[in-house]
């Protein structure tokens, strides 16, 4: 068994626009461009997944 933490980082949402108001936060990728990341995550054999640990997504994406 393998155990994640993933950081998808700061991305366009309600809630970060809500947490900064009157900021401009148009240039933070959408939400959906994270799940790649993730997915491949999930989707791999544990022969050939990350060991358990903490991940930045947009260092998961380098790698996909």
């Amino acid at each position: 068994m393998r155990v994640y933490a993933v950081d998808p980082g700061d991305l366009r949402t309600a809630m970060h626009q809500a947490a900064f108001p009157g900021e401009d936060i148009s240039d933070r990728p959408l939400p959906e461009t994270v799940v790649p990341a993730l997915l491949r995550l999930l989707e791999q054999s544990l022969d050939d997944a990350p060991p358990s640990g903490r991940y930045r997504a947009a260092d998961l994406l380098v790698t996909a």
